[in-house]
């Protein structure tokens, strides 16, 4: 019988990379959430609270009846974040001034740290990490996912522009065909944090210049390139969701 443990996440943030070239890496955070002594955020330009899904509708707290938790000592060098039910509500922090975005020329980085064993912790079906849009998973959207299956389960970064660009006929479009990369190497563990990142370029360019790259641990495991990552989210409310459909 598989074991369901609870697995910690800390997310460190959303990073700009359009700076200036001598500007330092706090000045460009644009949001940081250590969960060190709670789930406001340590540094947001937006609001730092987290919300709640509830009716599909954000609700400011943590109403997960204790499903999703603080995990005080936990976490890498502090505290965490505790996921212990795929049934879980939804947590997400707004993405307004927290996720900066840009009409044109958009590049950017996310980073955060994880630890579980995916095979053994995780019930079968897709599980986002981080999901990032204000739309769907697959509409103008940033996610790492495990696949909803596998041994070892692949783990993922998909850019999604807008589904009208990528996907203008909504067909059923196979996974090998989308614009998703699999990681090369599966470093994750119940015993040890794992960092991951990703990294964007070239989006809202209009050309099929764009770029998106996804570490794990610092090492580069593969990158998008190809699509026009075409992201229309002015005057959307984006979202920054966090632990979808963990355990």
């Amino acid at each position: 019988m598989k074991q369901h443990l609870a697995i910690g996440l800390a997310f460190a943030g959303a990073v700009t990379l359009a700076t200036a070239a001598d500007s330092s890496l706090e000045s460009a955070l644009t949001f940081y959430a250590s969960f060190d002594s709670g789930t406001d955020a340590d540094l947001a330009k937006g609001d730092k609270r987290l919300f709640t899904l509830v009716d599909k509708q954000p609700k400011a707290g943590n109403h997960t009846e204790g499903m999703t938790r603080l995990a005080k000592g936990k976490g890498l060098s502090g505290g965490a974040l505790h996921f212990t039910k795929r049934k879980a509500k939804w947590l997400l922090y707004d993405g307004a001034n927290n996720f900066s975005f840009v009409e044109k020329d958009w590049s950017g980085a996310v980073s955060f740290w994880l630890k579980v064993d995916p095979v053994n912790e995780l019930d079968p079906g897709y599980v986002d990490p981080i999901q990032i849009t204000p739309n769907t998973w697959n509409d103008a959207s940033f996610f790492v996912d495990f696949n909803k299956d596998g041994n070892p389960r692949a783990f993922r970064l998909g850019a999604f522009a807008d589904k009208a660009v990528w996907n203008p006929t909504n067909k059923d479009v196979p996974e090998p065909q989308r614009p998703l990369v699999q990681a090369k190497s599966t470093p994750f563990s119940r015993d040890r944090w794992t960092h991951v990142a990703f990294t964007w370029e070239d989006f809202n360019t209009g050309k099929k210049n764009g770029v998106a790259t996804l570490y794990l641990n610092g090492i580069k495991q593969g990158s998008i390139t190809d699509w026009n990552q075409q992201f229309s989210w002015s005057g959307k409310p984006h979202r920054i969701l966090i632990g979808l459909n963990y355990m």
